[in-house]
């Protein structure tokens, strides 16, 4: 085929134009929207972790990180005082004898304390280094404990606790403090 002619093309054209009058015309925006319809805010839906408010007594978040991190390591500590204890043979009064093993709840008391704070921190409760104290000082008494069966092992694990008893103490400074209201004097 060729080029086309004149003709069709006029009559394309006429076509074309055929079709955009017969389209009716767009009316454009309304020039009044209705209002939007505001979203629900039930007080049972849990606010995003970006806008709850800091309350004092929480832990900023380098500090609750350093916190948490801390108390991890702690953990992680009293797992290699296990593993030694059992390694070299010479148990801690809360592992006992290979022979003769303490209950589990009793094996596992050095670490109750701190995972409650490692928990305490990652879900940042309010006045969890003090509550790092509390288990810092529990750390001691296990270890006292320990000090006429296993010296070496006991001292390990007085060194997890002042390491923790160090990390909470630290961890003060990083507490969110309470806002005090002055009135304007007139």
């Amino acid at each position: 085929m060729g080029p086309p002619s004149p003709d069709m093309v006029a009559s394309m054209d006429d076509g074309a134009a055929t079709q955009a009058q017969t389209v009716p015309p767009s009316s454009g925006p309304p020039s009044e929207l209705p209002p939007p319809i505001p979203e629900p805010h039930h007080s049972y839906e849990p606010v995003p972790r970006a806008e709850q408010p800091k309350r004092a007594g929480q832990l900023t978040p380098a500090w609750r990180m350093v916190f948490g991190f801390g108390w991890a390591g702690i953990i992680i500590g009293y797992a290699a005082v296990w593993e030694t204890s059992r390694v070299i043979g010479l148990s801690t009064w809360w592992l006992g004898a290979d022979a003769e093993p303490r209950l589990l709840l009793v094996q596992l008391s050095p670490f109750y304390g701190p995972i409650l704070v490692a928990v305490a921190a990652a879900l940042n409760w309010r006045y969890a280094p003090y509550l790092g104290i509390g288990v810092s000082v529990l750390g001691a008494v296990i270890a006292a404990a320990d000090l006429d069966r296993v010296q070496w092992l006991a001292v390990v694990e007085f060194v997890l606790a002042g390491a923790g008893l160090c990390i909470s103490v630290a961890a003060l400074a990083g507490m969110y403090r309470p806002v005090r209201r002055t009135e304007a004097v007139s």
